[in-house]
């Protein structure tokens, strides 16, 4: 089954930051390794586009992953050691068609 990981972040204190940012890299990394992540991105948001303008980015989206997994259970399980947890931050899971 495939899942999309959408990372939104939360509210990391700034003496965190850093190690936060190495934190999230290193339990992404292990997704990768233990063959669960197939596409990652990970960027800072520039506009949000409507019908009726285009604005500056204000979401706190700062990337997707493309998670293969037995199950929904199993996707969710990875994400029980997110770093961003403790920040406030969420994931959303979406299940392919």
């Amino acid at each position: 089954m495939k899942f999309l990981f959408i990372y939104h972040g939360g509210d990391v204190p700034a003496e965190h930051v850093e190690q936060n940012v190495a934190d999230l890299w290193r339990w992404i990394d292990r997704l990768k390794d233990r063959g669960f992540e197939t596409v990652r991105f990970a960027g800072n948001g520039v506009k949000t586009v409507s019908e009726n303008a285009v604005l500056d980015y204000e979401g706190k989206v700062f990337g997707i992953s493309i998670i293969e997994a037995d199950s929904l259970d199993e996707a969710l399980a990875l994400t029980q050691d997110w770093p961003e947890l403790e920040f406030g931050g969420k994931i959303d899971i979406l299940q392919a068609m």
